[in-house]
């Protein structure tokens, strides 16, 4: 429930029975849980929703934590410093809306892989050439978010391998290039869904993603 008082300002902490606090500078209020009293989920067990909500939420921080080692651990983070929120809450915030409650990620589309102030070159394309992929792009903008030197990443959601996001091998391009080339490792998938994105020259300005599917 969500509680505004206007005459004498936010107040936070415990009062009662009751806990008040603030979340996106809104004031909130909710009951407080009382030592040795079971709460009525405990009782009667969570509902299906209920269910649904914490393998969801569950999934996400498990996925966020196999991005952190097997991806970057500063992309999140550098979105989420100038909104003054963490890394895990924005990543949770921007895509558990992409997993089920069943925990499975099944909206790879708008899946946002990374979240950055640099601009997205226009018009990408991937085609495929023999065993490795070619992304294209136009680029006529001279903006302070675009640079000839950003290099392109491209991270990787194999077929058999949902749940382990990685970085593609064999990257090559810059941003002046106008193109790049990738490839798949074969020992680990032939298919995927992948997710190109720019870098900075000083590693830690990123671009937001771009979606394709791909299969060799």
């Amino acid at each position: 429930m969500e509680v505004i008082d206007f005459f004498k300002g936010h107040i936070r902490g415990r009062k009662g029975n009751m806990i008040f606090f603030v979340r996106n500078d809104k004031l909130h209020i909710k009951r407080y849980a009382i030592p040795g009293k079971p709460r009525k989920w405990e009782e009667k067990g969570r509902t299906t929703k209920q269910q649904e909500v914490t393998t969801r939420f569950t999934a996400v921080q498990w996925f966020y934590r196999e991005y952190m080692k097997q991806v970057s651990p500063d992309v999140w983070r550098a979105a989420a410093k100038p909104k003054r929120r963490t890394a895990p809450n924005l990543f949770h915030s921007t895509n558990a809306r992409c997993f089920n409650g069943q925990g499975e990620l099944v909206d790879f589309e708008n899946f946002v892989f990374t979240q950055g102030t640099l601009a997205l070159p226009r018009n990408l394309q991937v085609t495929r050439e023999g065993n490795h992929f070619r992304v294209t792009w136009q680029e006529e903008r001279h903006w302070t978010t675009t640079a000839r030197t950003d290099t392109m990443q491209v991270g990787i959601l194999y077929d058999n391998l949902q749940r382990s996001p990685r970085l593609a091998p064999n990257v090559k391009g810059c941003r002046g290039d106008l193109q790049g080339e990738f490839t798949l490792d074969e020992r680990l998938g032939t298919s995927a869904h992948v997710y190109i994105f720019f870098v900075g020259n000083n590693g830690t300005d990123f671009s937001t993603s771009w979606h394709a599917r791909v299969e060799l």
